[in-house]
């Protein structure tokens, strides 16, 4: 089964953090299951260890259709990237019935700690099979349909960057910082 991309696109936002330094950014991001639990509902994500994890998202409403991405992704800090590298591996599409395994999406993302700030980025697509029944909507149809999953996507990463991702970042980073100033005595 071949496959073709409806839509393709990317994001990027910067997460704001005064007086959050990149050492200690890092040092947060380096432990890709805190990382994923600040971003993401922790009841909706089971870890599977080795930074492997599957979510089921909330569901979409795209016209009659409830959407439910479930996918199955990686998180791993990279050295090179200097930051935390999340890739998806699989992903399945519940609630369009019979045509859900036609359709295919997948994202990478990386979170990369800066001083003050975490500038996180995404890229997303949207991939159809050839022998989809929907190949026989117009192509404009197909793509604007594409298109605003794509932005109900990022819609929502932002919300969760610039929400949860912060509030558990920078309760982090004032732990860490009491941390440092009453070290626990021996």
């Amino acid at each position: 089964m071949s496959f073709a991309c409806l839509a393709e696109s990317s994001c990027k936002c910067t997460i704001v953090l005064n007086g959050g330094e990149k050492a200690a950014l890092r040092k947060f991001f380096r432990r890709p299951k805190r990382s994923m639990v600040a971003l993401l509902t922790r009841q909706r994500m089971d870890c599977k260890g080795d930074g492997r994890f599957i979510y089921a998202s909330r569901p979409f409403q795209i016209l009659r259709f409830a959407i439910r991405p479930e996918v199955t992704f990686v998180a791993d800090w990279s050295d090179s990237a200097q930051g935390l590298e999340i890739a998806f591996k699989d992903s399945q599409i519940h609630g369009l019935g019979a045509m859900q395994n036609a359709i295919r999406f997948e994202c990478t993302a990386l979170l990369a700690p800066q001083d003050e700030c975490v500038e996180a980025q995404a890229r997303a697509g949207i991939w159809l099979s050839s022998d989809s029944p929907l190949t026989a909507l117009p192509s404009g149809v197909r793509r604007r349909l594409a298109e605003q999953a794509l932005q109900l996507v990022f819609n929502r990463l932002e919300r969760r960057c610039q929400g949860r991702l912060r509030r558990a970042l920078q309760d982090w980073l004032e732990a860490e910082a009491k941390e440092c100033t009453n070290p626990k005595k021996s």
